[in-house]
């Protein structure tokens, strides 16, 4: 809809970034100044040494060794004076990380939908008592697209995943697939539809019972500069080693993680520069599996592994149980899903097993084929 505010939007733009570039400007000049007091504090102490030794030195009560050393021991006693000013720099770097992570901290989290229906409160408060979700995911009519003013990128779509099912989608580049699995995991909401999980919209289901339950292995594994056993956590120091270990087995990567000097207290690198392609993308699917979630996401998340570890991974997490939404082109990876969803243009064109789909002139056989 078409409001004719540019100029208002402008005006306000303008604004803001005439106040940021001041704000930058106010902080550099501060930053000058701080730089620039230790030469001044050393340039005062020579002229005022050298003028006032030199002067005494006219008059026969100083020796130039005696000037020189006492210009020394100023040297040293200026130096502690220059290092607190260059620390004072330091400090307005500090204050100004603090404030973003002070931001962070005490950012307001998702609102939550008000129910007010008396059903509605008592399965709410049922869910309360349970540890997980069962695993059942329904996908009913969703449309998503990131600009309301672009054509939605997942439209009018629908599936379903059973407890314990294996659920698999393949489609072209663009078509939406990784923007269902974000969906799915509650990352964006939808614009239109619902996303339930065991019966129930994302707003009714406590926090602490959805990220117990449900686990997503994104395409780009994320690894921070701290400890593995941290990594894999996420900091939560209640976790069991046994389920660390666990999951560090299912993951295949136990034994890459043991064969390092620390084991699961070996450092890793901010973005896990110490690990392989392929370790990293190993160490993303046994953080998920950490918790035992009984819905797991998986978005292209064996793509860096070999055909070897990918079967064996993939094994593994078929015994935990658990249901498993697998977006994926490896036919090795998705042929053994219980249905197999193709997508194209955010819309499911085709469904099946990987036996009935691939026996006649299908998409899904000419994907696989392109691959």
């Amino acid at each position: 809809m078409a409001t004719a505010r540019e100029n208002d939007f402008f005006s306000d733009w303008s604004g803001r970034q005439a106040r940021e570039l001041k704000a930058r400007q106010e902080f550099a000049e501060l930053g000058h100044v701080a730089a620039s007091l230790p030469y001044l504090f050393q340039l005062l102490t020579a002229v005022a040494v050298f003028g006032f030794g030199g002067w005494l030195m006219m008059l026969g009560q100083f020796s130039i060794g005696a000037l020189m050393g006492f210009y020394v021991l100023a040297g040293n006693f200026i130096r502690p004076v220059t290092r607190v000013a260059q620390f004072s720099d330091l400090l307005e770097t500090l204050e100004a990380d603090l404030t973003r992570m002070d931001d962070v901290l005490h950012a307001p989290g998702k609102p939550a939908r008000a129910v007010n229906v008396d059903g509605a409160h008592r399965q709410v408060a049922a869910l309360r008592g349970q540890l997980r979700l069962i695993g059942k995911l329904e996908v009913r009519g969703v449309t998503f697209g990131y600009q309301r003013s672009r054509d939605p990128l997942i439209d009018d779509l629908s599936l379903t995943i059973e407890p314990g099912q294996r659920i698999a989608v393949i489609g072209p580049s663009g078509s939406g697939k990784s923007t269902l699995a974000q969906l799915t995991a509650g990352i964006y909401s939808p614009w239109s539809g619902d996303i339930l999980f065991d019966g129930h919209p994302l707003e009714e289901i406590p926090r602490e019972v959805f990220y117990r339950s449900v686990a997503i292995v994104d395409q780009h594994p994320v690894l921070f500069a701290a400890s593995v056993r941290d990594n894999l956590t996420m900091w939560d120091a209640t976790t069991p080693d046994d389920f660390v270990t666990a999951a560090a087995r299912d993951a295949a990567i136990h034994g890459d993680i043991i064969g390092r000097p620390a084991g699961y207290d070996a450092p890793v690198e901010e973005d896990g520069r110490n690990f392989s392609g392929g370790q990293r993308q190993r160490l993303e699917i046994a953080r998920a599996l950490v918790n035992n979630p009984s819905l797991l996401i998986l978005d292209e998340a064996t793509s860096a592994l070999d055909p070897t570890t990918e079967l064996l991974v993939d094994d593994r997490i078929r015994r935990r149980g658990c249901s498993c939404l697998i977006i994926a082109h490896r036919l090795s990876t998705i042929r053994d899903a219980d249905r197999i969803f193709v997508v194209d243009k955010g819309r499911i064109v085709e469904q099946g097993t990987h036996d009935e789909l691939h026996a006649r002139d299908s998409v899904y056989r000419r994907l696989i084929q392109g691959d």
